[in-house]
């Protein structure tokens, strides 16, 4: 089974390296691909999925934005299991706060650059506590295009989804602070586990995914 794992907004395949799956599995990771300022997701996500051998049997896996994505991606793909890993499939699982800023669009005046740049509070929201995972996030941060950024950012607050596939996964932590875990998501939940937990509890994310996708 080929597993193509999409990282979260800006970062890469750094943020699975914990994770440790059985020979079964070959890890493949998509690489974000420069956008254009007024493309669509659905655009967007055909090109990535160009990064996808579609005649063998595949799943997919994202974190956070990459859930987006994942969803985006199923709906013209056939993966054979869908997982969404800190992430959202419907408005009604978004903090309102989110919802407002997305209307009001008080995004579009904050310089993205502002928004990259690694602090306490950063780390406090993402659940980056250890010095190894406060290094990871800051170098995360650094190096993630800031165009990228701000068009991400956009689609994750305009996209309105109302479909899930039937061989759909999820797995939330329940102290995430940057999508706080409700139980409507229906997902497995991992117990403290924050945004970034498939870095900070990895053993635990790598057995559920295991357990899951071996029960094909």
């Amino acid at each position: 089974m080929n597993l193509y794992f999409i990282s979260g907004l800006g970062a890469d395949s750094r943020i699975f390296q914990n994770l440790e799956l059985p020979n079964a599995f070959k890890i493949h990771y998509i690489e974000w691909l420069p956008v254009s300022e007024n493309e669509s997701m659905e655009s967007y996500c055909r090109r990535l999925s160009s990064q996808i051998n579609q005649q063998e049997p595949f799943s997919l896996v994202g974190l956070s934005f990459g859930g987006v994505v994942a969803i985006e991606m199923s709906k013209f793909l056939k993966p054979s299991q869908t997982v969404m890993i800190s992430s959202f499939c419907f408005k009604k699982e978004v903090p309102w706060f989110y919802i407002l800023i997305g209307k009001s669009r008080i995004y579009k005046i904050i310089p993205p650059r502002l928004l990259l740049r690694p602090n306490n509070m950063a780390f406090r929201l993402f659940g980056a506590y250890k010095p190894e995972i406060k290094n990871l996030l800051r170098h995360i941060l650094q190096d993630t295009d800031p165009v990228f950024f701000e068009w991400a950012i956009k689609q994750m607050f305009s996209w309105d989804n109302h479909w899930k596939p039937d061989n759909l996964i999820r797995i939330h932590g329940t102290a995430d602070k940057i999508l706080p875990y409700k139980a409507i998501m229906q997902a497995i939940p991992v117990k403290g586990g924050e945004h970034l937990m498939t870095f900070s509890k990895s053993a635990v994310v790598s057995q559920i995914l295991a357990e899951r996708l071996f029960a094909l």
